[in-house]
């Protein structure tokens, strides 16, 4: 009896051990949605693909817009920071490309056959680039629902948004979007969205979709927009090599003014 007493003491501290232990390892969404998220935003290289689908309604009328775009970055937030960017615009069966890019102080863009360049302190630019890439980047307060399951060494976390957060993100958005001189006038009121993120065994997200329907007042006009958002981080940790194009045969121009 003695012995089953002491063997019945032992399975059962052991199993208090190792429950306490999965308690311990359990761990919160949120938590590691917002370290997957801040620890994208102090990458020093990046290199990052991006494809955004937007269909936009008014009344019996569509408009289907996709940009593609390949974005390479190094020594970001440095005086030696390269920045490259390749996109594809595609618009009532009219396709736009464009190569961008920056280098000793100068922008530089390659569009329609047109090759332009301009001024631009480099702490400008870093602030554009800031924008572009946080403006996709949630926080977990922005989430009305945040679930999470495991796949592999990968972390799935999936999403649906909370309607007055989002109002305030799309506000922010905007922001970015007036300093550019678009989309300046417009309101726009959230409906809905979802999506995932996918978290790597390092902590780094390296998938990411979302789906969002905004109402739009354009210049007066209702108009309904369904975005379709993923994005791809290749290898994040890793050092990225950029390799700028030729800058010869660009044409000088004054920086174009804020809108």
């Amino acid at each position: 009896m003695k012995k089953m007493i002491r063997t019945a003491a032992v399975i059962l501290s052991t199993m208090m051990v190792f429950s306490m232990t999965a308690c311990a390892k359990k761990a919160d969404p949120k938590e590691v949605f917002d370290t997957a998220v801040k620890k994208n935003s102090e990458l020093t290289s990046m290199d990052m693909d991006t494809t955004m689908k937007m269909t936009m309604t008014q009344g019996e009328e569509n408009i289907d817009i996709t940009v593609d775009m390949k974005m390479k970055m190094s020594d970001i937030s440095k005086d030696t920071m390269q920045y490259l960017a390749e996109t594809k615009t595609s618009l009532m069966g009219q396709t736009l490309d464009a190569t961008i890019f920056y280098k000793d102080g100068y922008y530089y863009m390659d569009s329609m056959g047109q090759k332009i360049k301009y001024p631009m302190d480099l702490t400008a630019l870093m602030e554009s680039v800031k924008q572009s890439t946080e403006s996709t980047n949630l926080q977990s307060d922005q989430l009305k629902d945040l679930t999470m399951a495991k796949e592999g060494d990968n972390t799935i976390l999936t999403f649906t948004a909370d309607p007055e957060k989002m109002n305030e993100y799309l506000t922010d958005v905007m922001g970015s979007m007036s300093g550019m001189g678009a989309m300046g006038d417009t309101q726009m009121s959230f409906k809905e969205a979802s999506g995932t993120y996918t978290v790597n065994k390092d902590g780094y997200y390296t998938d990411m979709t979302m789906k969002m329907t905004v109402d739009m007042d354009l210049q007066g006009e209702a108009v309904t927009m369904v975005m379709d958002l993923t994005g791809k981080v290749n290898n994040p940790g890793q050092e990225v090599t950029v390799e700028l194009p030729d800058t010869e045969g660009y044409t000088e121009v004054e920086m174009p003014a804020a809108q």
